[in-house]
């Protein structure tokens, strides 16, 4: 098996939507270890990635993010495997610090994750507050490299690694979780991260391989903040991670709580509790086991 870091980039998207994303990559991975992954497209489709992409395109003929990453484990050619998403962009010293932080880890460290920082292509809204900017993948947990209970907290999907041979003997990524076609769903990595911790072997955040992800106007809505955080209680809900009395009652809470708020004319509280509301009605409505 060739040393080092296959890199992949999933997606189902047009060839402009992730132009920059491997342009970023191409200039920092070495040949042969970058590959696009489309996920439910057309041949058509296909063809006009592998026209525009050039190198290794994959193609999962079924839609789900799981299921496409799933086939990049499959084709790694490198003992680690790192997944960035289609509207990530990579520092200019990510692949670099990537191999640094493998090279100097220990076996038992089954999964490196870093930084996702914004960037903005229009301006916040005012009600944008700190308490729900992880609802548009941003992570930051510090200057210093940790070992993470994922129990607790995680390192995200948009800027993540993984050790090839323990994640593929574990079943590689659930299909029943992760986003599918047209379906936001959240959780497929925190999950394989959780099997991995059950397995004895650990998840690392570093704070040097930083990634940008690209925020378009479309997610800035509040729409989208409170759609998002339902999928993403539907996701807690589905793997049980929340009992649905809990939720329940604090579904209720932060229901009333977001009435006063509005009251109030308070922009900002009026989404976080907006959004606690959304997330927990998710649970309460959520399906065990997956979608």
């Amino acid at each position: 098996m060739t040393e080092g870091i296959a890199v992949a980039v999933c997606t189902n998207r047009e060839p402009r939507q992730v132009e920059e994303s491997l342009a970023a990559l191409r200039a920092q991975v070495p040949e042969g270890m970058l590959a696009l992954v489309t996920s439910g497209l057309g041949a058509a489709e296909v063809a006009r990635h592998q026209a525009a992409a050039g190198g290794v395109v994959l193609a999962e003929t079924l839609p789900g993010l799981s299921r496409a990453r799933n086939l990049a484990l499959s084709w790694s050619p490198a003992p680690v495997i790192a997944f960035v998403d289609d509207d990530a962009v990579v520092d200019s010293g990510w692949y670099e610090a990537l191999t640094r932080r493998w090279g100097e880890a220990p076996d038992r460290v089954a999964v490196i994750g870093g930084p996702i920082r914004p960037r903005f292509e229009v301006a916040p809204p005012p009600w944008l507050s700190p308490a729900i900017l992880p609802a548009l993948t941003l992570l930051d947990l510090g200057p210093e490299v940790r070992d993470l209970d994922p129990e607790v907290t995680t390192v995200y999907g948009a800027n993540i690694s993984f050790r090839v041979e323990p994640l593929a003997a574990g079943g590689g990524f659930d299909p029943a979780f992760g986003h599918s076609g047209r379906r936001v769903f959240f959780s497929e990595e925190d999950e394989a991260q959780r099997a991995l911790a059950r397995a004895g072997l650990r998840v690392r955040y570093v704070p040097d391989a930083r990634v940008e992800h690209v925020i378009g106007a479309a997610r800035l809505t509040r729409r989208s903040f409170l759609r998002r955080r339902f999928a993403y209680g539907l996701t807690l809900g589905a793997r049980g991670a929340r009992p649905r009395g809990l939720a329940l009652r604090q579904a209720a809470s932060s229901g009333a709580g977001a009435l006063v708020a509005a009251a109030r004319g308070d922009g900002r509280l009026l989404m976080e509790r907006g959004v606690r509301a959304a997330e927990n009605a998710g649970v309460v409505l959520a399906r065990e086991g997956g979608r």
